[in-house]
């Protein structure tokens, strides 16, 4: 209806473009001797089976044979192509053609008409077919659900209610036009409203909180192992794909992904020409919800590229005063629990002089490579006052150094071991716990029979056979060294790899057995010199024993003169467990170079710590030893980070974004005023679907993926943790809360897992982008009846939380609530680009319908299983308990533009402003804390508020109304009323 060009000249243009399109099948099978009708009648057939594009062509066909005295057979054939393009969703087109339907049954009357006065008639008699209203009427509506106004739609609208002969059609405008009145008179929210996209829940706001990672570091431009996905190699992208390649990290946590992505983008930006490397533009986003991990990721990048500055090699680094305290900053700020108090000293001085004492637009001058929007600087730095001030910023009292030691227990030895004993400590069932450990061994031994395999056809060194003799005896044959090689690796790999003993030193490991500390590197720092005049071997300081006794010595001056590290606290955390959880189960010593200093990531530095493999004398072997510290690694592995930051300076920008991911595409407008990229080539995801489901990574995350390129596959990893240890399949896994199975999402979705084979105990999933254009899809994946189906379970899997174990954490957690289905239903339509009146329809029946019959099937096991094509027969639910939730929260989507589409019945939608309410709970249970309810399970984690609230007892102690008045120390709870 916007069109500056006539009705004729559009329905022609649009009859011209469906022909270009029209498969050539149904083409062929048009012949001379078939009729306009004949074409309508088969075209007919197609439209009852839903193959709109064949019935468009037989329309089309049709409509060049009918005889210019048959304007109703053309009308009729327009009509059809209207109804073809409205059950499309292409409503421009409907439009256009059910107007062009109406215009030529209005000629063809004034023409009967004046054939009537010309017989001396009056011609009153001739009215207009009741074919020209149902397109009138259908055309209001095509542009209800297109890009019309409302004062077009209510002109359309108007004309048939108020003309005479409308008959039943007169009736249903006005009905119509009385509902869309609600639009009219619908108030429009005065506040930024977010949506939130998990239940309302007990639990801990921050779901978990880690100070460090648990997986390798992998760069987001390799191929993922196991994945079919390619690595991004710089070199063959062609200029558009290498001015503005993006990458975002979501649940940044400690940055390891995001690092060794910009050491392998620089090292593949040292290889291109002068003229690539002018092109060449990368920005990355590191993202996460807790500003006290990006707090220490910005500071970790200042201090790296501080480092990098500072010293021009890595020997300068590790030899002169300046570079090597930087250094010493960056390993006991991110890996130590405690720290000498002059590294916190010179840490304070750092923070105060780039942050706390800075203004944002200062450190925007210093270092414009690192993007920080307003609100992400306010958060940081809220916390970097915390860490420079800990006596008075933490409540309650920031601990000591005995205290924040006490219980923490660096977590060492086997890596099935400590899994196990992990899930144990949360509560799993003795069946979960064998079923896991018998996956878990099966894993590992299969693993086994590869590497015998391998050992098979390996050289052995002499290091190997030097080795394996010292263990099994100078007679040892070459089978038992082969299986001793074998047994060797396997050894390793459960301890966290050969990275784990190669890039530390004994003496790393052993001072962290006896102190919880990491060991004071001995270096050019006058500082460090003091601190270490403390630490005395001894004459025979070479023996473990000589070296225990030392450190035991040294273990009473850490307890009186060591300083707890703040940047391993978050102040807001400890405050919310009221000081009574602070510390992981985590071993540097282990885990960083584990972690960190993975082959991938020593490839990339052009200056490798150094190999024992490689030193022939004891001379080089003894120099090399004493270079693979973990102080040493780390500082070498910062400089490299600092230095491909400074190699890449003015190509590279680095995002800090504070916040949810789940929420972060919705600042898309915002992001592109200030040059920010609203898509990405890659995303990688840490925990993320693990607490808020794969169906919110399918509707709000997958849709900031860049478009399929000839270069480029764009894709998401996420990983899998805990949570599927309950499934059986990955079809389980995903069904858990897309109530699809992975199949129907890759279909629905229009991504594809790019997995060799997906598997729940992968670490990680890929799923690719599965489209190359951002055009609406002509058919859709499912058919109707199993698209509504597939709405209907989503919906009531998201009312209907599963039964659940409350006394273990090992259970499904199904996060999903009605703001996540209505989201679910803005993507159909806005992003797959399935037919609004179709979306709409589903969801005015939920709104309306107090009982729900559908072929939507929920089982009653937990977790719940995929049912795949099972066919079952129609079930009944009683929906009344769960529509003002439904009709409240539609209204406030309506209210702030977020539903994408409208609606026609409005009759169940309140018309009053929604409010933000807040709700504190507390007094719940008298006998158990906080950290009890959250660690080991309790009445108070139950994830669904309405369910809380319909309970007379709260654990069998306080009503809920006792509950709700006590607002000391509450837990606080956001919803929608």
């Amino acid at each position: 209806g916007k069109s500056t060009l006539s009705k004729e000249s559009q329905a022609a243009r649009t009859e011209e473009a469906t022909m270009a399109s029209s498969p050539t099948s149904v083409l062929s099978s048009i012949d001379d001797k078939k009729s306009g009708l004949d074409l309508k009648n088969e075209g007919n057939g197609y439209f009852i089976k839903r193959q709109f594009d064949d019935a468009l062509t037989c329309y089309s066909e049709g409509i060049k044979l009918v005889t210019h005295d048959d304007d109703d057979l053309k009308a009729t054939l327009y009509s059809n192509m209207s109804s073809c393009y409205f059950e499309m969703g292409d409503y421009e087109n409907s439009a256009t053609y059910a107007r062009e339907c109406s215009r030529l049954l209005i000629e063809s009357m004034a023409i009967k008409v004046k054939a009537a006065v010309d017989r001396g008639e009056s011609g009153k008699d001739v009215k207009l077919p009741p074919l020209a209203w149902k397109n009138t009427y259908r055309m209001a509506r095509a542009m209800h659900f297109g890009d019309a106004t409302d004062a077009e739609v209510n002109h359309a609208l108007h004309t048939i209610e108020t003309t005479e002969g409308s008959g039943e059609y007169g009736s249903m405008a006005a009905k119509m036009r009385e509902q869309l009145d609600y639009y009219r008179r619908m108030p429009s929210n005065n506040k930024e409203f977010e949506p939130s996209l998990l239940r309302a829940s007990f639990q801990n706001p921050y779901v978990e909180y880690y100070n460090f990672g648990h997986d390798e570091s992998e760069s987001l431009l390799q191929r993922n192992e196991g994945s079919n996905a390619q690595s991004i190699l710089l070199d063959d992208l062609d200029d558009e794909e290498l001015s503005s390649l993006s990458l975002l990290f979501g649940g940044v946590g400690d940055g390891r992904h995001a690092f060794v992505t910009l050491l392998d983008a620089n090292n593949q930006y040292q290889s291109l020409s002068e003229a690539k490397q002018d092109t060449f533009r990368l920005h990355m986003t590191l993202n996460d919800i807790s500003a006290q991990l990006l707090a220490k990721d910005a500071l970790v990048l200042v201090l790296a590229h501080e480092l990098g500055g500072a010293a021009d090699s890595v020997k300068t680094a590790l030899t002169t005063a300046d570079p090597f305290n930087i250094g010493l900053v960056i390993y006991y700020a991110t890996l130590g629990y405690a720290m000498p108090p002059f590294v916190y000293r010179k840490m304070v001085e750092h923070i105060k002089r780039w942050f706390t004492d800075n203004t944002l637009e200062n450190f925007r001058h210093t270092f414009p490579w690192l993007v920080v929007s307003e609100d992400t600087w306010e958060g940081i730095v809220r916390i970097m006052h915390s860490w420079v001030d800990p006596e008075t910023q933490y409540s309650p009292n920031f601990p000591s150094t005995i205290e924040i030691l006490s219980p923490y227990r660096p977590a060492v030895g086997n890596r099935g071991d400590n899994v196990m004993a992990g899930l144990s400590s949360m509560g799993a069932g003795s069946e979960l716990m064998g079923d896991m450990k018998a996956k878990f061994d099966s894993a590992m031994e299969k693993k086994r029979a590869d590497i015998v395999e391998l050992s098979r056809s390996t050289t052995l060194t002499p290091e190997i056979i030097s080795a394996a003799k010292r263990a099994l005896g100078e007679e040892a044959t070459d089978e038992q060294m082969r299986k001793f090689l074998a047994d060797m690796v396997m050894d390793q790999m459960m301890e966290g790899g050969p990275s784990a003993s190669l890039y530390v030193s004994p003496m790393d490991k052993l001072f962290i057995e006896q102190t919880k500390c990491l060991i004071p590197q001995f270096g050019p720092s006058d500082e460090m010199k003091e601190e270490l005049s403390f630490f005395v071997l001894g004459e025979n300081g070479s023996s473990k024993k000589e070296a225990i006794k030392a450190i035991n010595k040294y273990k009473s001056h850490i307890r009186e003169k060591w300083v707890t590290n703040p940047v391993q606290i978050d102040p807001f955390y400890w405050s919310f467990l009221n000081g009574n959880k602070a510390v992981d189960e985590f071993n540097p010593v282990q885990e960083f170079p584990q972690g960190f200093m993975t082959p991938e990531v020593i490839s990339f530095m052009s200056e490798p710590p150094p190999d024992i493999l490689q030193a022939k004398t004891d001379e080089e072997q003894e120099k090399v030893f004493n270079n693979n510290t973990l102080a040493f690694n780390l500082i070498r592995y910062y400089w490299h980070v600092g230095r491909a930051v400074s190699d890449l300076s003015g190509k590279t920008t680095i995002e800090i974004a504070l916040g949810s991911i789940i929420s972060f595409g919705d600042t898309a407008s915002d992001r592109e005023g200030n040059g920010l990229p609203t898509k990405y080539h890659r995303i990688t995801l840490s925990n993320i679907p693990d607490y808020t489901g794969m169906h919110s990574l399918f509707v709000k995350i997958a849709p900031l993926l860049s478009l399929k390129s000839k270069s480029v596959t764009p894709c998401i990893q996420s990983n899998c943790l805990l949570n599927t240890g309950l499934w059986k399949s990955f079809d389980d896994y995903i069904f858990s809360t897309s109530a699809l199975g992975y199949k129907e999402a890759e279909a629905v979705f229009r991504l594809k897992v790019a997995d060799e084979e997906p598997s729940i105990w992968g670490t990680a999933t890929v799923w690719e982008q599965n489209c190359d254009d951002d055009e609406r899809i002509g058919s859709l994946p499912l058919s109707h009846d199993e698209l509504r189906a597939w709405l209907h379970r989503l919906f009531l899997s998201n009312i209907l939380p599963p039964d659940r174990d409350t006394n273990s954490l090992i259970r499904e957690e199904r996060a999903s609530n009605v703001n996540l289905f209505l989201l679910t239903l803005s993507h159909c339509v806005n992003h797959l680009g399935m037919p609004a009146h179709f979306i709409s329809s589903i969801l005015e029946d939920l709104l309306k319908k107090k009982i729900l019959v559908t072929k939507a099937t929920l089982s009653n096991d937990s977790p719940a299983p995929y049912l795949g094509s099972k066919v079952v027969s129609k079930k009944r639910f009683v929906l009344s308990a769960f529509q003002t939730d439904l009709a409240n929260q539609t209204a406030v989507f309506l209210q702030n533009n977020m539903l994408g589409f409208r609606l026609i019945d409005t009759s169940f939608l309140p018309t009053q402003k929604a409010s933000l309410y807040e709700l504190k709970l507390s007094g719940i249970s008298s006998k158990y804390d906080a950290s009890w309810a959250y660690e080991y399970g309790s009445v108070s984690s139950v994830m669904c508020l309405g369910f809380m609230l319909q309970k007379e007892k709260v654990s069998g102690e306080y009503g809920i109304g006792t509950a709700a008045s006590n607002g000391n120390n509450g837990f606080s709870m956001f919803m929608m009323m």
